[in-house]
């Protein structure tokens, strides 16, 4: 029973996630989109995807909010000064001595509100088209996830049913040992292949209950549960997941519409292009109105009204401006428009290849799961004619002892047809999987 090309993926998949854990109550059962949605709030709830997410959306707040009063500040000091009595015509008598302390404030309120700024707009747009890249790049990782929650859990299923499989042949085979070794009509090479048998399913035992306790630990690793041992699959076995599959033509245009990388570089070009109109907008001129607001009082000091005395402590006094700047760098203003068209550009061209690597994607799963789907069928057909090849020998062995030959050539013939069956279900439902995904996301699967 040679399992070695799925032991290896599987190994490869679980190597890297193995870590220890401690005792744990027992995990109630899960299928495989309990354990999806598992693994997706473990893994990215916290991670570093939704952080940029987070980061992008607040980009956008501060982009909105320099619309209006952008600028807008209070500014207040306050203190003790000397008390002064009088003005220029009626100045004090004393302006030596020590004077008394009295209460000082200060408060100037500053604003400026944009009247014309001709990059606004354009640099709100790339702000959110940021945050759609951001959450496609959080969706890519989540569809990548999933695959791997999904091969694992096959994986699993499949470790079981190999494991269900061995100990029902060892039993097999042990039940019909004796008969085979006290019956002269088998030939010595007959016997010597039920005792091979049993020892490289006892090996086989030990290699599948290995790999299994790996694969579990590696799943409730990335599920975020405790115990590895303890995480129970609800799946009553390894069965084709049913599904009903479009054209080639229809699955290239949901890729099209769910793609996370395709909604990512769409986002991309147009947060470029939105750029590009701000750099541009470097050639108009900004047009902003500011203004402030001053005001101090100080008690124990005479308000001065004349024009020709500067007064620090008593005042009331405002404005407004009208703010208008035009850059003169023209060389400098179209080496940046330059720059963000090149970019843009670029990022054209890879929409273009990336079109057609879309395609070829979506067709290479789709041949794989034709092809696994094939092999399915063909692995089904041979296990129904195995099981009849092994109930007719087992029947003519009855009737006659020396048909014993022929009941170890079918009993063979049956093993290895389920092992084939259940691996061939397996690469079926994995091929689905990965379809899924290269299509965008879970869609493809019926209810049976």
């Amino acid at each position: 029973m040679s399992q070695r090309c799925f032991w290896l993926a599987l190994c490869l998949n679980c190597g890297l996630w193995l870590a220890p854990v401690g005792a744990a109550e027992p995990a109630p059962p899960f299928d495989l989109e309990e354990l999806t949605e598992l693994a997706l709030r473990h893994t990215l709830e916290a991670g570093e995807g939704s952080w940029k997410v987070s980061g992008a959306q607040a980009r956008v707040r501060q982009v909105n909010a320099a619309r209006f009063l952008p600028r807008l500040r209070l500014e207040s000091t306050s203190g003790l000064v000397p008390s002064a009595k009088g003005d220029i015509f009626n100045p004090p008598e004393d302006t030596s001595g020590l004077r008394d302390l009295g209460p000082f404030v200060q408060a100037q309120l500053e604003f400026m509100q944009p009247v014309y700024l001709a990059s606004t707009a354009p640099l709100a747009r790339a702000a959110r088209e940021g945050v759609v890249v951001e959450e496609a790049s959080l969706q890519g990782q989540r569809l990548d996830l999933g695959l791997e929650v999904a091969e694992l859990y096959y994986g699993l299923l499949l470790a079981r049913e190999l494991g269900n499989l061995a100990a029902d042949l060892q039993k097999k085979i042990e039940e019909k040992r004796a008969e085979i070794e006290d019956n002269p009509a088998i030939p010595l090479s007959g016997r010597y292949r039920f005792q091979l048998a049993l020892v490289e399913l006892h090996k086989q035992q030990e290699i599948i209950a290995q790999k299994k306790g790996l694969a579990l630990a590696a799943l409730a690793w990335k599920t975020g549960l405790i115990e590895g041992d303890s995480l129970a699959l609800e799946s009553p076995g390894l069965a084709p997941e049913p599904a009903v599959l479009p054209s080639l033509d229809s699955l290239c245009a949901l890729a099209f519409a769910q793609r996370p990388d395709w909604h990512k570089l769409q986002a991309g070009l147009k947060a470029k292009d939105a750029l590009t109109e701000a750099a541009r907008g470097a050639y108009y001129p900004q047009v902003l109105l500011t203004g402030a607001l001053k005001y101090a009082v100080a008690p124990n000091r005479t308000d001065q009204h004349s024009p020709f005395v500067k007064d620090e402590f008593n005042y009331l006094n405002g404005g407004v401006v009208l703010y208008l700047r035009q850059a003169l760098e023209w060389d400098l203003i179209g080496a940046e428009v330059d720059k963000a068209r090149a970019e843009y550009q670029e990022l054209k061209a890879k929409e273009r290849l990336n079109a057609r690597g879309l395609r070829v994607d979506v067709q290479r799963a789709y041949t794989e799961f034709q092809q696994a789907a094939a092999e399915l069928g063909a692995a089904t057909e041979a296990r129904r004619l195995s099981r009849q090849w092994a109930k007719e020998a087992q029947e003519a062995y009855e009737l006659d002892p020396e048909e014993a030959k022929e009941l170890i050539s079918g009993f063979e013939a049956w093993a290895q047809s389920e092992q084939a069956y259940y691996e061939a279900v397996y690469r079926h439902n994995l091929a689905l999987a990965k379809l899924e995904k290269t299509t965008g996301g879970p869609g493809l699967r019926r209810s049976p």
